[in-house]
């Protein structure tokens, strides 16, 4: 493969320059992406945990905390912590970290964010890691490297919720505001943001965060909502790595030479029954009935036996998931029992919002309507932007549907309650979801610092969401990813990638 910069003696100027003797080899490599969306608020990381946007986030920021592959709280802005009593823990912090800006990360920073948190502002956009961190209240500083933070009820798996809560520079978002933030964003990530704009985010590498110097000189971040055209993109060697690839497309990468990358998802794929709306979505006949009606053969038919029939609110990657609390068996007839029994012997009309970026789900939904029409009810999709979508779920904008496309994911944490906190429970700024009988167990789980004793409301709350079926539950997601055979290192395990660990080779 011939540089473009070798022609029209470009690269004797280089040489004469001495450019090939101050630019080390992982400097000069960039590293080609194409992503699934762009953030709803470009570089801040405060608006989403949506996997999609939290590829990019992983890029330029830490929390104090990571969760690894098996649930486990690790270091990161940390060095360790140690819990005080239910309400109160101490974290120590790492020493001679710096922002992106040059300024150095302390325990300030963490008291900046921490009270940034609690802002009405963030309340009204952050609603994503808002409300899965709510119960953070306060911080104070004990010395630079020693931070308390309070939290307004028990928290025995803080260190596995605050993952979620990534750390900005508190001094460029004070003297940019939120907006132009997103556009210059600060952060302590092995990557640092040159450029950003509605098509890609350009980022140079930076080594003073806690993960130290990523292995190659840049990374270039291309949105691409269109799966075909993120498969595109890989197929023309326009990019080195290729995200959310649908399953139907793994030959074709194959046969370039690609090598198909399949990461584990701590989420799964639903429809949720919009309770809200009043109607059907508050009966638990009618919403056992569409589960019921649900032939989960597509798994191997639509999704290459990449993906597990789900039937509770936790994959089974997930701390809490119930392996004997299994998907809703196919079930027509009984679909149809159901429907009259609640008062619909001719079926009903209904419309769920979803999005189309994730072409193996959207082959999904298609399958989920046909399916629904044999016991007799007729679903409408009706496609809306992600953007409309995250505007929905932060409360900016109503849901208008009696269903809509969500998940249970449990990133960072890893832990069943992560999204029930965040989303689907009575207690959720959004009322979407709400089983009355299973507020005592959660009440408890978001309490119990005994894991054993834990565990046990957490089956309850398994057992209770699967009779209740408050969502039409679909499978276990997952994430192929096309990448280059210059690719090294390249790993996705529950929605995180090791950036900066990643090598390229040209």
């Amino acid at each position: 493969m011939h540089h473009r910069f070798a022609t029209r003696g470009t690269l004797g100027l280089g040489l004469a320059a001495g450019l090939a003797a101050l630019i080390s080899q992982a400097e000069a490599q960039t590293l080609r992406v194409s992503n699934l969306n762009d953030p709803p608020n470009k570089g801040d990381p405060t608006v989403s945990l949506s996997y999609q946007h939290t590829y990019t986030f992983e890029a330029l920021f830490d929390a104090l905390t990571t969760v690894s592959g098996d649930g486990k709280a690790g270091p990161s802005l940390a060095s360790g912590w140690t819990n005080k009593d239910p309400l109160t823990w101490e974290f120590k912090l790492k020493p001679n970290i710096k922002f992106h800006s040059g300024a150095a990360f302390n325990a300030d920073s963490i008291v900046f964010a921490v009270k940034n948190l609690q802002s009405d502002d963030q309340k009204k956009f952050g609603a994503s890691v808002y409300g899965s961190v709510r119960h953070v209240v306060d911080a104070t500083k004990v010395d630079d490297l020693t931070v308390v933070i309070k939290t307004d009820r028990p928290a025995p798996i803080l260190p596995n919720e605050i993952a979620a809560f990534r750390i900005v520079d508190g001094k460029v978002w004070t003297d940019l505001g939120r907006d132009k933030f997103g556009f210059n964003p600060s952060g302590t990530g092995p990557f640092k943001v040159t450029s950003w704009d509605n098509l890609k985010a350009e980022m140079t590498r930076a080594d003073t965060g806690p993960r130290g110097a990523p292995k190659v000189g840049g990374v270039q971040m291309y949105f691409m909502p269109e799966a075909a055209t993120r498969v595109q993109a890989f197929l023309a060697g326009s990019v080195d790595i290729a995200m959310g690839i649908p399953s139907d497309s793994e030959k074709r990468v194959e046969a370039a030479g690609g090598k198909i990358n399949t990461g584990t998802a701590p989420s799964v794929a639903i429809l949720v029954f919009n309770q809200s709306k009043g109607g059907f979505t508050t009966d638990k006949r009618v919403r056992q009935a569409f589960n019921y009606a649900i032939d989960k053969n597509f798994t191997k038919t639509l999704l290459g036996g990449h993906a597990k029939p789900a039937g509770q609110p936790a994959a089974s990657s997930v701390n809490g998931f119930q392996a004997d609390v299994n998907a809703y068996p196919y079930d027509p007839d009984r679909a149809k029992k159901l429907l009259a029994e609640a008062g619909f012997p001719n079926g009903l009309k209904t419309t769920a919002e979803i999005v189309t970026n994730n072409a193996d789900l959207t082959n999904v939904y298609q399958q989920v309507a046909q399916d629904l029409s044999k016991v007799g009810v007729t679903l409408e999709l009706k496609i809306i932007s992600l953007a409309d979508l995250s505007a929905r779920v932060t409360g900016t904008k109503p849901f208008e549907a009696e269903m809509h496309v969500m998940n249970y994911g449990s990133n960072p944490s890893n832990d069943m309650m992560r999204s029930i906190n965040a989303f689907h429970s009575c207690a959720a700024p959004q009322k979407w979801t709400c089983i009355p009988e299973a507020e005592d167990a959660i009440k408890a789980a978001n309490s119990e610092f005994d894991p054993v004793k834990r565990m046990t409301h957490l089956r309850r709350i398994a057992q209770l969401y699967n009779d209740a079926a408050p969502q039409l539950f679909l499978y276990e997601q997952y994430e192929l990813d096309a990448t280059s055979p210059k690719v090294a290192n390249y790993k996705n395990e529950n929605w995180r990638i090791n950036w900066h660990q990643i090598e390229l080779s040209r």
